[in-house]
């Protein structure tokens, strides 16, 4: 279970970079390089991958019911360990999402989205992303939280109805007298 929470914890982390390129490029000019590592820096990528942590830590265990429950308190410290050790590898990420962006983009275009991302409107962007992201996280627990639910409601067994004027199976019988 922690592999797949890990590992979604990848994917998310990797779908919220909008870059993705082919293995097969050649390696990346340190002028690409530089420009993609100044682009992470300006987006903020380090404290945006902290606070995805942290997000998914805290929804972790309201999920697990850490509050409520032995069980959950002990899956909660696990998905914990997990996610720290996942932070461990974040100088190295953060390095293979720059490969990423200078195999995708070239320099200039790294340094024009950076610009932008120093404008006015680009600060107040990067200044509501946690927000939004937290907020947006909101959304995704309700819609998660409801599907549990109609999971829950599709295992199990429907009730019994009886129709009218006919005891059900749970009711005494009359006798005849």
């Amino acid at each position: 279970m922690m592999r797949s929470i890990i590992a979604a914890l990848c994917l998310a982390i990797a779908f919220a970079v909008p870059a993705f390129a082919d293995d097969a490029q050649p390696p990346a000019d340190p002028a690409r390089i530089a420009a993609a590592r100044d682009l992470l820096e300006v987006t903020g990528v380090t404290k945006q991958m902290d606070g995805m942590v942290e997000a998914m830590s805290r929804g972790f265990a309201k999920g697990a019911g850490a509050e409520n429950s032995e069980v959950g308190k002990q899956l909660s410290t696990q998905f914990d360990t997990g996610m720290k050790k996942l932070l461990e590898y974040k100088d190295q990420m953060i390095s293979d999402f720059a490969v990423l962006y200078a195999q995708t983009f070239t320099a200039e275009e790294m340094k024009t989205v950076a610009d932008f991302y120093r404008s006015g409107a680009g600060a107040k962007f990067i200044a509501k992303t946690p927000e939004l992201m937290q907020k947006g996280a909101t959304i995704g627990m309700k819609y998660s939280e409801k599907i549990a639910d109609e999971m829950k409601a599709a295992t199990q067994p429907p009730a019994q109805t009886t129709p009218p004027g006919q005891s059900s199976p749970s009711q005494p019988q009359p006798q005849p007298q």
